[in-house]
C-alpha cells in the first residue's frame, strides 16, 4: 500500500511538472509587435548594407538588455538559382537550392553569412531569432525572451501584387521590463515603416480580437491569415483596422 502511495505521489508529481511546463510556454506574456515594411526591395533588410544601418543597431539595443546575449541563436532560409537540365525532356529549368549557412548566432560572422551584398543573387526567404536559443528554451520549458523574425513577402518565383514588402514580428516578455516602445518607434522611423503596431499577447494562446484572429501561437504568425482569415495584401492596406485591438506605433509619413 505504501508502494502504491509512493508512486501515485510520483505520479502526481510529474502530472504537475509537465502541466506547469506547458502553462509556462502557453501564458507567459509579451510586448507583441508588428512591422510592416516597405515595398521597395532596395529598402529590405536582409540587404547587407541596410541591415547594418537600419536594423542591427535597434534589435541589438533590445537583445542587450538580456542575460542570453550570448546565448542567441538565428536560423534563416534563404536559396540560390541554379539552372539545371532535365533528364526527362534535356530541357534547362531554374532550380532553387537551400543555402547551407551553419549554425548563427547574434555576432558579426553571422550576420555576414545571411545578410545579402547587392550584387550577389540570391533569394532572402525568412529570418527567426531567439533569445535564448531554442533548445535553451526547451531545457527550462520557457519560451524565449526575445522573439524576432523577418518574412519576405514576395515570391520570387513570379511577381505578386504587394501591400508591404517584408513582415516582422517582435516578441518581448513583459518580465523583461525593457521599455521597448521608443527604441522600434525609432527603428519604424529610421525605415519608414508602412506601420507599427503593439499589443499584448501570451507566447501560446490563440486570441480573436475585432477582425484579428491568431489561431496558435506568437511563432505562428504571418501575413496571411491572421486579418479576416485572409492573406493582408488582399486589402487596401490604407483600410485595415488596426485600432483599438492594436496601438499605432508609427504610421507611414
Amino acid at each position: 500500500m505504501k508502494l502504491i502511495t509512493e508512486l501515485r505521489n510520483r505520479f502526481c508529481d510529474i502530472f504537475a511538472n509537465a502541466t506547469n511546463a506547458s502553462s509556462s510556454w502557453e501564458n507567459r506574456p509579451y510586448d507583441f509587435y508588428l512591422i510592416f515594411g516597405q515595398s521597395d526591395e532596395n529598402e529590405s533588410p536582409w540587404i547587407t548594407a541596410n541591415w547594418k544601418s537600419d536594423f542591427q543597431p535597434y534589435f541589438d539595443l533590445l537583445i542587450k538588455q538580456t542575460e542570453s546575449v550570448r546565448e542567441t541563436g538565428i536560423r534563416v532560409v534563404k536559396y540560390k538559382s541554379e539552372n539545371r537540365i532535365s533528364k526527362k525532356d534535356n530541357q534547362e529549368f531554374i532550380y532553387h537550392s537551400d543555402i547551407k549557412l551553419g549554425r548563427l548566432k547574434w555576432d558579426e560572422k553571422s550576420h555576414g553569412k545571411w545578410t545579402i551584398p547587392d550584387n550577389m543573387e540570391s533569394h532572402f526567404l525568412n529570418f527567426e531569432l531567439w533569445n535564448p536559443i531554442w533548445t535553451i528554451c526547451d531545457k527550462r520549458q520557457l519560451p524565449p525572451d526575445i522573439y524576432i523574425t523577418i518574412s519576405n513577402e514576395r515570391d520570387f518565383e513570379k511577381e505578386l501584387d504587394i501591400k508591404f514588402g517584408y513582415f516582422i514580428v517582435i516578441a518581448i516578455g513583459k518580465n523583461l521590463k525593457i521599455d521597448s516602445k521608443p527604441i522600434l518607434k525609432a527603428l519604424s522611423e529610421r525605415i519608414n515603416a508602412k506601420a507599427t503596431v503593439l499589443k499584448t499577447r501570451k507566447w501560446g494562446k490563440p486570441e480573436k480580437a475585432g477582425r484579428w484572429t491568431f489561431d496558435n501561437s506568437i511563432q505562428d504568425t504571418f501575413s496571411s491569415g491572421s486579418y479576416e482569415g485572409k492573406n493582408m495584401h488582399e486589402f487596401d492596406f490604407d483600410k485595415l483596422e488596426f485600432e483599438p485591438v492594436w496601438e499605432v506605433i508609427f504610421r507611414q509619413r
